[in-house]
């Protein structure tokens, strides 16, 4: 089939690599490429949601931990290895994540020094965004001959009258224009790149209900600080208060975990970054992706996939097999429309 992809985010590259690995000729629309997507902005590291999951969610997920950790083995210059991840929490977790059975070393974390009361570790891929996107992009290019095309779409008909087959829409936050979709809203989120000064190499995140999420996520040639989450925030800049309380908070973390001259991290910054997460919220249900096949009209196919919110790199490989099966088979199977469960807790930073 001739195919068109509105967007070049991780969800729109890793579906076109799927596509193009099963054969499709694909063409990506996109106005911005990488390092220009908001995907670039993102932490990144292998972060599933948390608490009870939708089983197409959880399907996603052990899709993409094996992709992942897939390329961790054999593609060390896509830039994703595996990591040691300790999630802590000041209040005591009532129940194991969801994916705990399908995550290698996954242990429950107890006797932890205060403030801390309960937590987790367990090895899980981590994405150097700076190298991967990049990857990504020459991996759908120039080793299975994709192609790219400049443009701003204004309608997703458009690639039809060109004669595309289908059409597969993974604007992100371009859906709510494209697909007339006011459910899509922006979720502000900002991170620091900074020298790994201190040699970390342990992922620790703060989760603690009632308090911003905490994360230092360490690469050998810089750490990503985070980070916010400001729902409804169209502006795609940072701002400083913002960037210091992170800055603040991460140094906390460090200490409070046992890591000596926490002060030092950060004393140098490489960049800021802002980046506008495409969520989707349906009543009091946040991160509802859509993805599902529909006729735009007679004749001419859409596969919708948008609304990942701060999933996006978690779930792409997974929500990409599902892209293409509905491309080549027109189902799946069961009902399209699959939002979290009513006490489905937010992902993270992905």
């Amino acid at each position: 089939m001739h195919i068109a992809i509105v967007g070049a985010g991780v969800v729109g590259l890793t579906s076109g690599v799927r596509l193009r690995e099963l054969g499709h000729a694909v063409t990506i629309f996109a106005e911005r490429r990488t390092p220009e997507t908001t995907s670039d902005r993102a932490a990144a590291a292998f972060t599933p949601p948390r608490g009870p999951l939708a089983e197409r969610t959880l399907a996603w997920v052990r899709a993409s931990c094996r992709a992942f950790e897939e390329l961790a083995r054999t593609t060390p210059e896509s830039g994703v290895d595996l990591a040691l991840f300790r999630e802590l929490s000041t209040e005591p977790m009532h129940a194991l994540p969801a994916w705990a059975a399908d995550i290698q070393g996954f242990q429950r974390l107890t006797g932890l020094p205060p403030p801390h009361r309960d937590g987790w570790a367990a090895v899980l891929p981590r994405i150097d965004m700076t190298r991967y996107l990049p990857w990504l992009e020459r991996r759908f290019e120039h080793e299975l001959g994709g192609a790219f095309v400049s443009a701003r779409l204004l309608d997703l008909g458009e690639p039809f009258d060109e004669g595309f087959e289908l059409v597969v829409n993974a604007s992100g936050l371009g859906a709510r224009r494209l697909a007339r979709d006011e459910a899509v809203v922006p979720i502000r989120g900002q991170v620091l790149h900074v020298p790994n000064v201190l040699h970390l190499d342990t992922v620790l995140c703060d989760e603690s209900r009632g308090r911003p999420c905490t994360y230092v996520i360490p690469f050998p040639s810089h750490v990503v600080v985070g980070g916010t989450f400001e729902p409804d925030e169209w502006i795609e800049e940072c701002d400083e208060p913002a960037l210091a309380s992170m800055l603040d908070r991460a140094r906390e973390l460090l200490a409070q975990s046992g890591v000596q001259h926490s002060e030092r991290l950060g004393r140098q910054r490489l960049r800021a970054l802002a980046g506008l997460r495409p969520g989707r919220k349906i009543g009091a249900q946040e991160d509802c992706v859509r993805l599902e096949r529909v006729e735009l009209a007679p004749g001419r196919p859409l596969v919708h996939a948008y609304g990942h919110g701060r999933a996006g790199v978690t779930l792409s490989w997974g929500c990409a097999e599902d892209v293409a099966r509905l491309c080549t088979d027109g189902a799946l199977g069961g009902a399209h429309e699959d939002p979290p469960p009513a006490n489905h807790a937010r992902a993270r930073s992905a």
